[in-house]
């Protein structure tokens, strides 16, 4: 009968290398549907703004653009803060909604969109 050779260091081997590329993959994919779910709406999938809310909240679209520089020039703890706790009448707040983890990763994503 022909005997099958175990390779516990190829699966390991196989493991290591490929697996953090399908986590990281799956990760994005997760934090993607948290921005489209809790973000897209005022701020649209393409972090621009949504034009369509400009009226309805009576401001400006550069307040609803995270990609302008002066929303990117924020450092990562000042978006943390804005994203947990809001801002009073224009921005609900999210901390007990998401994870601090995850808002984290929310904002990585925000800053890979201008790329």
């Amino acid at each position: 009968m022909f005997k099958r050779k175990k390779r516990p260091g190829l699966i390991l081997l196989f493991l290591v290398i490929f697996l953090p590329f399908f986590s990281q993959t799956a990760g994005a994919d997760n934090v993607k549907k948290i921005y489209e779910k809790k973000c897209a709406s005022c701020h649209g999938k393409d972090g621009k703004g949504n034009p369509s809310l400009v009226k309805m909240f009576k401001t400006e679209l550069s307040l609803l653009d995270l990609i302008d520089k002066e929303t990117q020039g924020k450092t990562d703890e000042d978006l943390v803060l804005i994203t947990s706790k809001g801002i009073k009448n224009k921005m609900p707040a999210f901390r007990a909604e998401l994870k601090e983890e995850e808002i984290k990763d929310v904002i990585v994503y925000i800053r890979s969109l201008p790329k």
